[in-house]
């Protein structure tokens, strides 16, 4: 064997990253994500509240770029909120089989009781979702949590589902810090209609991807793939990193 790439849990990617290394193999592990969208002051409110719906609560929150928490500045929050929640709220949860729906079910139950579970160990207060829908299979209407800080499993660990943090901050530099306060670190994204408060924040973001008044969600299938901390290990993915991962160099020298 000459390589792995691996996709899933990082307790799994690290065990199979060790083991692949004691045996000589390169090693590429995508892992887990705990994403967070930054809304600051000065950004234009009702296009970041669809954005940020779209990407947390498609797929029902079932990829590993999905927004996990929303990390508003002060001033705007009581605004943010509520222009979120109804963006949220006007999602279509239905049939996949349906062209229209945005949010299907989740895989199984377990993940739907998982779910729920870390928004009511999380404290806080729900702010729409929070309940399973009366359908066939495994629903669970899309969810935002308001929480009073940062802890608490929704706001720190992966839940894959269609659930969110709504976590206020007093000041952009909070808002970093928040941000880069777990332990994952694959995407993020910063909502601003300043292009030097964008430029400042995305180098003090601890993510492998940063996107600017974008979706962290999603993917440029030319464009490098991958995380920091435990979200990733190894070259990335896609583009020329995945080339360059899959191939390898040949330095020839030919004497006439």
């Amino acid at each position: 064997m000459a390589a792995v790439s691996f996709t899933g849990s990082s307790a799994v990617g690290r065990q199979i990253s060790a083991r692949a290394a004691a045996r000589g193999c390169r090693v590429q592990a995508e892992m887990g994500g705990q994403n967070p969208s930054v809304v600051l002051a000065d950004a234009g409110l009702d296009r970041a509240a669809a954005t940020i719906a779209h990407a947390a609560m498609g797929y029902a929150g079932q990829k590993c770029t999905a927004t996990s928490r929303v990390v508003v500045v002060g001033e705007v929050y009581q605004r943010f909120r509520d222009a979120l929640a109804a963006a949220i709220e006007a999602l279509a949860v239905v049939d996949p089989a349906d062209a229209a729906t945005l949010v299907g079910p989740v895989i199984d139950a377990g993940s739907r009781d998982s779910a729920l579970a870390a928004v009511q160990q999380s404290g806080g207060r729900v702010v729409t979702g929070g309940h399973v829908l009366d359908e066939p299979g495994y629903y669970l209407a899309p969810t935002l949590a308001e929480l009073d800080g940062p802890t608490g499993p929704l706001a720190t660990e992966e839940v894959f589902a269609p659930v969110a943090a709504l976590i206020r901050a007093d000041s952009a530099d909070e808002a970093i810090s928040i941000a880069n306060g777990v332990r994952y670190g694959l995407v993020a994204s910063v909502f601003t209609s300043d292009l030097g408060q964008a430029l400042r924040q995305i180098g003090r973001l601890e993510a492998g991807m940063v996107r600017v008044n974008a979706p962290t969600s999603g993917v440029d299938f030319n464009a490098p793939f991958g995380g920091s901390k435990d979200s990733s290990y190894g070259p990335r993915e896609q583009g020329q990193a995945a080339r360059a991962f899959y191939t390898e160099s040949q330095t020839i020298l030919i004497v006439p």
